[in-house]
């Protein structure tokens, strides 16, 4: 008998360690495997934070029986879209900076004026902050879960020198952890479109000349003030918009030369390591690319129960071409583990080889979905986890969010009429014969999960729809002068 090999405690152990597609395996195999991890919270637990791409923070003391519950709770209102509506408030319209790190909601006005507002929970209220700057900044990013904000400063038109000052997001005094709070950055050429990230202990500046026929990109370490990464691109079409961090070991370059690619660089080595290559071209020519991926954050919130894991991140490409038909634009949806799989840099006999190249048949088909956008949408995506939130449509009541935590048991609907749910497994074909040499094919499966906009929130296809942990924000930016209306649904 299998329960004479290993006494049941010892089998819930086994269970503990493995990934949740094992546990669902091991669950069928007979009745006593399937006894004793139905009867375990923590098994339970454990398997259906990995099924969500969840991670306990480590800060809760609730039982696991409780949490557990907090999960499936959570799980349910968003498979359902079942927020909680919170009143409408105003926050300033006029604005040239902003940042949206899940739940908080950060501009600067006038250079020099900070204004934050972290929208309420169903367990928490919300709260704003405002701050004068005692410098003038074009930018900034910021982690509040490392309590870091960064800033990139005005530059002098007769001085090439700008300055990233390292500051404290709660106080705006500089960073306690910063060694070098005011970082200078030489700038022979004015810079004309500047991007921050942050990620862990590292920050990246990339910047683009007036023309867009340069990007600079630089990566500190902002505990130090030590640069660890400088490089120039000269191809025609890269822009600030074409980095992203994959995490704090790799980063990713999306370059239109040719049919376009990918480009993935390993920080250890400061090399590229690989190319994963877009569909093959006819006569359409692409543009530029621009990516998109949710914020980055190095600590647990110390107010949670759970998080979502760095790992379970959902890239977004959006592909601008020139062809016969006209502007074609393209979304590319891909998850952060292939962009992973792809970072390992070669083994050192091998560097001289260059990076590896990967056909888009080698990669592309079955690990992304590509669908075709309005060339009127904008371009940003928000997107938290493998969730991301499509920006309304002219006249379209519907508000959708695609997961692509596929596939997975949806949480039952206790109310049907509110939302529906729709699993894409099909495959979607974008097909422009004088443009692409073959049709695009692509596979990753995902969900899409519709309800109707409450009737105080904006539905304007020029409003701004973000998302995150916890909530969806709608923002509206018209007929209110220099005032904007933000809507908050909180799950």
């Amino acid at each position: 008998m299998i329960n004479q090999i290993l006494p049941n405690e010892l089998w819930e152990h086994v269970f503990l360690n493995l990934d949740y597609p094992s546990v669902l395996r091991c669950q069928r195999v007979c009745r006593l495997f399937g006894d004793i991890i139905t009867s375990s919270a923590e098994v339970q637990y454990r398997g259906e934070l990995s099924m969500d791409g969840m991670v306990d923070t480590g800060w809760s003391n609730l039982p696991v029986k409780q949490r557990l519950a907090l999960l499936r709770e959570r799980r349910s209102a968003w498979d359902n879209l079942q927020w909680e509506l919170f009143p409408e408030e105003t926050i300033p319209n006029v604005y040239h900076a902003y940042d949206f790190v899940d739940g908080t909601y950060a501009i600067i006005r006038n250079h020099k004026e900070f204004t934050a507002v972290i929208p309420p929970t169903k367990t928490t209220e919300g709260r704003r902050l405002t701050r004068h700057l005692e410098f003038s900044a074009r930018d900034f990013s910021m982690d509040p879960t490392q309590d870091v904000i960064i800033f990139l400063g005005e530059q002098d038109i007769n001085n090439p020198t700008i300055y990233l000052h390292v500051r404290s997001y709660e106080s705006m005094s500089p960073h306690p952890q910063s060694e070098q709070s005011r970082i200078p950055v030489n700038c022979q050429e004015r810079p004309y479109d500047c991007l921050l990230q942050v990620v862990d202990d590292l920050f990246a500046l990339s910047c683009n000349d007036t023309l867009e026929t340069k990007m600079d990109i630089r990566i500190w370490n902002w505990k130090t003030g030590k640069l660890i990464f400088e490089k120039r691109f000269a191809d025609v079409g890269i822009k600030a918009e074409s980095f992203t961090f994959i995490n704090s070991q790799a980063f990713a370059i999306a370059d239109p030369s040719e049919n376009g690619y990918i480009g993935i660089y390993d920080l250890s080595s400061g090399t590229e390591v690989s190319r994963l290559h877009f569909p093959e071209l006819a006569d359409g020519a692409l543009q530029n690319i621009d990516a998109d991926t949710p914020p980055f954050f190095a600590n647990p919130w110390s107010d949670r129960v759970f998080m979502t894991s760095p790992r379970s991140r959902i890239h977004t490409f959006s592909l601008s071409y020139w062809c016969d038909e006209g502007d074609l634009v393209l979304r590319a949806y891909l998850k952060n583990e292939i962009l992973l799989s792809h970072a390992t840099p070669r083994a050192s006999e091998a560097d001289s080889l260059g990076p590896r190249n990967v056909r888009w048949e080698d990669w592309g088909p079955k690990n992304t979905r590509i669908r075709e956008m309005d060339p009127m949408e904008d371009s940003h995506c928000f997107s938290h986890g493998l969730r991301l939130v499509l920006p309304l449509e002219e006249n379209y009541k519907y508000l959708r969010v695609l997961d692509f935590n596929f596939p997975r048991k949806l949480a039952d609907n206790p109310n049907q009429s509110k939302s529906s749910v729709v699993s894409v497994t099909s495959p979607t074909t974008i097909s422009y014969p004088s443009t692409f040499k073959e049709d695009i094919v692509t596979h990753l499966p995902y969900t899409m999960h519709l309800r109707v906009l409450p009737t105080f929130c904006p539905d304007s296809s020029d409003s701004t729809l973000i998302l995150s942990e916890s909530h969806i924000v709608v923002i509206n930016e018209f007929d209110r002068g220099d005032e904007s209306d933000l809507c908050t649904m909180a799950f």
